[in-house]
C-alpha cells in the first residue's frame, strides 16, 4: 500500500507512527530559516524546521490530493486557513481558496493600473508602507526584478531562492513599486519570474558568483536609467547588495538533481537544507547529495510505512 513515512528530529512535532497521516502544505521562510507547513492527521497545520524533517514514502497515483488551503487577507487573526476540500483540476487549491489567493494577488499587482476605490481596504492597507524593488540572480544565470515591502524583504528573497541580489529602489509605497516594475519589463526587457526548473537546474550547476555580480550591475544601470527617466518623487535610486544565507553552506557544493519524480515510487530521503522551496537531501545508503522541488508533494495526503526506496542507476544519476 502506498505511504509515507516521517521521521522529526525536533521534539516540538511530537510524536509520529506508522499508520498517520500527513500532508505536506509547503516550504514557509522566516527571515533566514527554512521550513516547512505540514498537516497531520487532519489536525491543524504546524510549522517544523525543514532540518528536522526525514522523508520515507511510496507514492502513486491512487494517493489522494487535498486543497492546501490559503493565507487570508482580510481577517489577520488568522494566519492559515486549512482546507479538506479537492484540489482544482491540476492545481493545488480548491476553487474556493484559489478565489481568494486570485483576489489578492489581483488587487496587489495591479493596484498601480486601478483606482483606490477598486481595492479592497485590506489590500490598501498593505500597500500604504514603504517597498522596494530588487534584481534577484539565481544560480543558472538568471535574473529577475521584483518587488517587496521594505520589512520583508530578507525574507522575500529567500523565499523565492535568490542567490544574490541588489535592491535598486526604494519607494514611499507599493503602488510607486509596481508601477516602476512594470516600467522596467516593457523598456527593458528584464523578466519578473524565473521558472522553478531554472532555480534547481542552477544549484546543480551553478555559474560563477562573479557572474552574477556583474550581470546585476549591469542590470541595476539599466533601472537606474529608467528611475532618473520617470521623475517620480516617490521613488529613489538605490544599490544595496545581499547575499543569502544559504550561500555559506557547503551543503550546496556538488549536489546532483534528484533523478527520480517525488510524487511516484519509493524514496527514503533526509532534507538537509533548503534554497526557496528546493531541498538539499541525501539518501541513507549514498554519500551524495541531490536538489529536488518539495512542491512535487504539496497537497499529497501520505499514510506513513515503511518502505525499501527505488535504487538509483548509473542512467539516472549521470554522475
Amino acid at each position: 500500500m502506498p505511504g509515507v513515512a516521517l521521521r522529526f528530529v525536533g521534539e516540538q512535532t511530537g510524536h509520529v507512527e506508522n499508520g498517520d497521516r500527513v500532508q505536506l502544505i509547503g516550504t514557509r521562510w522566516t527571515s533566514n530559516t527554512a521550513s516547512v507547513q505540514l498537516r497531520m492527521n487532519d489536525e491543524a497545520s504546524r510549522i517544523v524546521p525543514v532540518t528536522d524533517l526525514a522523508l520515507t514514502y511510496e507514492a502513486s497515483p491512487e494517493i489522494v490530493r487535498r486543497c492546501i488551503g490559503h493565507k487570508p487577507f482580510r481577517d489577520r487573526s488568522v494566519a492559515w486557513v486549512d482546507c479538506d476540500r479537492t484540489p482544482i483540476s491540476g492545481g493545488l487549491t480548491c476553487d474556493r481558496c484559489s478565489a481568494v489567493d486570485a483576489t489578492f494577488a489581483s488587487q496587489l499587482h495591479h493596484a498601480h493600473t486601478k483606482g483606490r476605490s477598486e481595492i479592497d481596504a485590506a489590500v490598501l492597507n498593505h500597500l500604504d508602507q514603504p517597498n522596494v524593488a530588487y534584481l534577484a540572480a539565481f544560480r543558472d544565470g538568471s535574473i529577475k526584478i521584483g518587488t517587496s515591502t521594505k520589512a520583508r524583504l530578507n525574507t522575500r528573497l529567500h523565499e523565492q531562492g535568490a542567490w544574490v541580489a541588489h535592491v535598486v529602489a526604494s519607494a514611499s509605497d507599493g503602488v510607486a513599486v509596481r508601477a516602476l516594475e512594470d516600467r522596467v519589463t516593457i523598456e527593458t526587457g528584464l523578466t519578473q519570474a524565473v521558472s522553478g526548473k531554472r532555480k534547481l537546474d542552477g544549484l546543480a550547476a551553478p555559474k560563477p558568483d562573479e557572474r552574477l555580480q556583474t550581470e546585476l550591475g549591469r542590470w541595476a544601470t539599466r533601472v537606474h536609467e529608467v528611475i532618473a527617466a520617470a521623475s517620480d518623487p516617490r521613488l529613489s535610486a538605490m544599490n544595496d547588495p545581499w547575499v543569502s544565507s544559504v550561500a555559506a553552506n557547503p551543503i550546496w557544493s556538488g549536489v546532483h538533481p534528484y533523478p527520480l519524480r517525488l510524487n511516484s515510487g519509493a524514496h527514503v530521503l533526509d532534507v538537509l537544507a533548503a534554497s526557496g522551496r528546493v531541498a538539499a537531501v541525501s539518501r541513507p545508503e549514498s554519500s551524495d547529495r541531490f536538489v529536488c522541488d518539495l512542491r512535487q508533494l504539496y497537497g499529497l495526503v501520505l499514510t506513513m510505512a515503511d518502505v525499501e526506496p527505488d535504487p538509483l542507476t548509473v542512467q539516472d544519476s549521470l554522475f
